[in-house]
């Protein structure tokens, strides 16, 4: 029987769970948190609980440039590619998802 932790890491022919797939998901989680913490702060009615609010925002948006800077050094994102370019590497992503879950 395999273990949690085998199920989402894969085999050699299955779908894994990699440095980039982590790095998107944890960009994703913080786009997100940025913006609640952002729609929490414009909407707060106390000066304290505004800044407190605005804090984590600013903890969310510095976490997300640091993030954002590790997956462009590891090559995970190439912004400074040409938009033809772009599209070519985020098709050639696509048909990885599709036939590793196939």
């Amino acid at each position: 029987m395999t273990s949690l932790f085998q199920n989402l890491m894969g085999n050699e022919n299955d779908f894994k769970i990699n440095d980039q797939v982590l790095a998107n998901d944890a960009l994703m989680a913080l786009k997100g948190a940025s913006v609640a913490y952002l729609g929490a702060t414009l909407e707060s009615v106390t000066p304290e609980i505004r800044r407190m609010y605005n804090e984590y925002l600013t903890q969310c948006v510095m976490s997300h440039e640091a993030t954002t800077a590790l997956a462009i050094k590891k090559g995970w994102y190439k912004p400074y590619l040409a938009p033809a370019e772009q599209i070519s590497e985020s098709f050639k992503q696509s048909e990885w998802v599709l036939n590793a879950n196939t």
